[in-house]
């Protein structure tokens, strides 16, 4: 296909085809009046409103002596009042000329000047009237130098854009013109320019005194303005087109071209122009023309295969989840439910930085707020007798869902309000808030990706009607196909899809056992005809009649032969089905295509959606199969007897906990308590950097500290910035020393004095390895325990943390909790039930699921209250375990408790 567009080149300058043609730098001029207004301005501020002042009273009022306190004591006349108003006008004046001169120094230097104190309204005003004179050439600064001798651009460029496989990318200029141009780039450099294949944001020019900076950037097209420093990061070693590089608080010049972050929304990625055809030379009268043996198709294959290798090659990186937080999110909740079944080994130093890489880039909130938005929505249905509106797409924000449905429902739901006529459905119900007995009514929505307002977009396969293919380019298609069938098998809402996977990565199936099987089309297709025959129910109408309908979803890695092609559009034909097909490339029948470039660019036009497309690799596949295999490994104790107890660096233990000032707890929900006061958006980001620290007691290099903390990377200032205010927030100790102190190595490290609760519990636990009687051991794993309130880690905010993961401390810290409350209720027994009976419910605070110690609180609960205690702990263990298989053992101790049987109390288990 083929596009041509004709515009003016000031209007190309977010467009990456600026690339096919020289270009040269553009000034902006000002209207003679705006120039006349901001020289006038100034003359009156500097010189008119002294003189006026002189006029009026005389030399500036300053001081010569200190008044007695006779005369600061008696009471001020008029004339004193006029003269302390004369001397504030003095010094407003004096510090507008500071401010004056310190934008004077900035612009010439190409910077931003830093704020005054004080100032905010005089250095505001003296800014915009030196941007002015800047902009005009009367104060000169490195952009106008750089741009003096682009004097002659085209103005106007015709370009056309076609596909490389139809006719070559070209610029319709004029030859003498193109060469003409300063600094003219060959074909050659243009198709190594180090920004092809990247996202690039050409800096806009100064309009009505608003300058392009990399604050609001980040805020348009990244979704937030403190993400500035990584588009600071990736230009900083860049030199721009007149030279200079990008500096942090200077200003950024307009034409620049800043490499931006790969989840950049709106923002074009840079193409390479298609390669010139090499014309023969001319062949002589009497020499035949040589024979076409296909070396120039070849050739041009060769490239294309070479081209393909490059970006499997990078695209096959584990660490690159950015972007894709709906299906993060999904699997780290069903990594989190298959932990609860087992806890399983230690995974691998692959593997856990996997897990910290999803945990920085899931949207839990996004996941938290759909699926029970969805949820709240069947319960209002079934409440008000309704059938589930004809949803085919959602979108979700931080602050909304919304549902587009055809046709139109202009009567909305309780907790739903229409918007454009019925068009779509918008919610901000309280995500906190919902119905968690109920099921999803569209169990079929996947996530395409991310538009261009940093929503996450979904279509729902089943009210597709049909096929659905995946066309464009193959290797990104079959991605975004293994991102549909992961999410389809890990999301919430997604609890009663099963899949089927044809031609895709086979180690999705062990992702989520149950949930997804690889099988070969031709065989699937006859037992799909077989139980779909016949069957014309409306889905949605059904789900609101049978609780647990099943849907299916099949996704296909390649086009089937025409047979069983033609059978899969025979099977989905018609109206919403439980059945969804998804296939990679061509379908006749396809009643959606969407359309997906090299790029990740999903176009779907049917439903008028454009994202950057979910997609994983095969790499990134086995990256997170590998974190479910671990949880399948039994975990043993250390020694084949007890599980180790690593030593702390600091030997606090509860005396110190209970005394002292500044205490962080990460044995249940996070807290650091003692702290001054801090602004509220500035406090997580501190709390993590302090918590860190009081997990690494030796020390962490700043360097170190910023990979942790900020995954996707910072700058030096910036990091340290942060470790001022964590500083500062956290406090002196009573000799008034820091407590977030520096080594002389340059390590960071929190003072002695300031306890953390996994410190004092690993001592206490330590100490009652070595306790010299029975009794002493069971006071310190008493006293141990009681340091702990809750999973660990509970509450930590979405998108950090994920340092947590890889080192494995929340697992880590469980084993440790749970070996002493199983050792604990060991040593009391029958003797003290009421005791093991606490040391059991201490345990499985930290591990809810923990059937040892379930069982050891049914037998503590049976000797204190007989059958009824059983059946109370019984009902309680149910509702924790999240549906979670009881074991055998646990089974027959309650088959031997409860004669009659536990009945109904275990429905929820199984």
């Amino acid at each position: 296909m083929t596009m041509t567009t004709s515009r003016a080149k000031d209007d190309r300058a977010g467009d990456p085809t600026r690339f096919a043609e020289p270009r040269g730098p553009q000034r902006e001029s000002r209207r003679p009046l705006e120039v006349l207004g901001a020289v006038a301005a100034l003359a009156l501020l500097l010189v008119g409103l002294p003189v006026a002042l002189v006029l009026l009273s005389g030399p500036p009022p300053v001081p010569t002596s200190i008044p007695s306190l006779t005369n600061a004591a008696r009471q001020l006349s008029m004339n004193d009042l006029l003269t302390v108003l004369v001397a504030v006008v003095w010094l407003a004046w004096l510090w507008f000329v500071v401010c004056v001169g310190v934008e004077v120094v900035a612009a010439r230097r190409g910077g931003l000047a830093r704020t005054l104190p004080l100032a905010g309204p005089l250095q505001h005003l003296a800014r915009v009237l030196i941007g002015v004179l800047l902009l005009s050439g009367i104060v000169a600064g490195p952009a106008q130098a750089a741009t003096a001798t682009a004097d002659h651009v085209s103005p106007s460029t015709r370009v056309v854009l076609a596909d490389s496989s139809l006719q070559q990318a070209s610029v319709v200029t004029g030859a003498a013109e193109a060469s003409a141009l300063p600094g003219a780039a060959t074909e050659a450099d243009r198709e190594h320019s180090p920004l092809v294949g990247k996202k690039v944001y050409v800096v806009k020019p100064p309009h009505k005194g608003y300058h392009d900076n990399l604050w609001d950037i980040a805020e348009r097209h990244l979704g937030d303005g403190r993400r500035y420093q990584e588009i600071y990061h990736l230009n900083k070693d860049r030199e721009q087109p007149d030279g200079g590089q990008v500096e942090l608080a200077r200003l950024i010049h307009p034409g620049w071209e800043l490499v931006m972050p790969e989840d950049a929304v709106g923002v074009d990625r840079v193409a390479a122009p298609a390669p010139a055809p090499v014309e023969a030379p001319p062949v002589p009268m009497d020499t035949p023309a040589p024979a076409d043996d296909g070396a120039g198709a070849g050739g041009a294959e060769g490239g294309a295969d070479g081209a393909g290798e490059t970006a499997s090659v990078f695209s096959d990186s584990v660490r690159s989840y950015g972007g894709i937080g709906l299906l993060a999110a999904g699997v780290l909740g069903a990594l989190a439910l298959q932990r609860r079944r087992q806890r399983g080994t230690r995974p691998s130093d692959d593997a856990r930085a996997v897990e910290a890489e999803l945990r920085v880039s899931a949207s839990t909130d996004r996941v938290h707020r759909l699926d029970h938005a969805l949820r709240d929505l069947t319960a209002t249905c079934r409440t008000e007798g309704a059938v589930p509106p004809p949803v085919y797409a959602a979108f979700v924000d931080d602050e909304s869902v919304e549902l587009l449905m055809a046709p139109a429902q202009p009567r909305p739901l309780k907790g739903w309000e229409a918007v454009d006529d019925g068009a779509r459905w918008r919610s901000t119900a309280d995500p906190r808030t919902g119905a968690p007995g109920e099921s999803s009514p569209y169990p079929g929505l996947v996530g395409l990706g991310v538009d261009g307002e940093g929503r996450d977009v979904l279509i729902d396969l089943e009210a597709a009607g049909g096929v659905v293919s995946l066309v464009g380019d193959v290797v990104t298609a079959e991605q975004v196909a293994a991102a549909l069938a992961l999410q389809a098998a890990t999301a919430p809402w997604a609890e009663a899809v099963r899949v089927s996977i044809s031609d895709l990565p086979e180690e999705i199936a062990t992702i989520v056992e149950g949930r997804v099987r690889v099988t070969d089309l031709a065989e699937e297709i006859g037992q799909v005809e077989q139980f779909y025959a016949g069957r014309t129910d409306d889905v949605l109408t059904g789900r609101m009649r049978r609780r647990g309908l099943f849907s299916h979803l099949v996704v296909a890695g390649r086009v089937p032969d025409a047979s069983i092609a033609e059978r899969l559009g025979a099977l989905v034909g018609g109206g919403r089905r439980t059945l969804s097909i998804v296939v990679v490339g061509e379908h006749r029948d396809a009643r959606w295509q969407l359309h997906v470039d090299a790029n990740g660019t999903l176009s779907a036009p049917q439903l008028g959606l454009t994202v950057e497309a979910n997609r994983v690799t095969a790499a990134q596949v086995s990256a997170v199969a590998a974190l479910f295999d671990a949880t399948r490994v039994a975990d043993r104790p250390d020694d084949g007897r007890r599980v180790r107890v690593d030593s702390p660096e600091v030997g606090h233990d509860d005396a110190a906990w209970a005394t002292a000032q500044r205490r962080i707890g990460v044995l249940g929900r996070l807290a650091v308590q003692g702290t001054n006061q801090i602004a509220a958006d500035r406090r997580p980001l501190a709390e993590e950097m302090v918590v860190h620290l009081a997990l690494h007691r030796d020390g962490v290099h700043p360097t170190v500290l910023a990979a942790a903390l900020w995954p996707r990377g910072v700058t030096a200032d910036v990091r340290d910035s942060a470790v001022e205010r964590a500083r500062a927030w956290l406090g002196t100790d009573v000799d008034g020393s820091h407590l977030l102190q520096e080594t002389a190595d340059g390590r960071l490290r929190l003072s002695d004095s300031v306890v953390c609760d996994w410190d004092c519990a690993r001592t206490l636990f330590l100490r009652s390895r070595t306790a010299s009687t029975e009794r002493e051991e069971v006071e310190l794993l008493r006293r141990g325990l009681q340091m702990v309130r809750g999973e660990a880690f509970s509450g930590t905010p979405q998108g950090r943390y994920g340092w947590v993961a890889e080192d494995d401390l929340p697992r880590e810290i469980a084993r440790v909790v749970v070996d002493a409350a199983d050792r604990l209720t060991t040593l009391l027994g029958d003797d003290d039930p009421s005791g093991a009976s606490d040391a059991a419910a201490a345990g499985l605070r930290a591990w809810p699921t923990e059937q040892r110690l379930w069982r050891a609180l049914v037998r503590a609960r049976h000797a204190m209250n007989g059958v009824a205690g059983v059946m109370q702990t019984v009902e309680a263990m149910v509702a924790r375990m999240d549906g979670v298989a009881l074991e055998p053992e646990t089974e027959a101790l309650l088959d031997e408790l409860m004669p009659t049987g536990p009945g109904d109390a275990l429905a929820g288990a199984n």
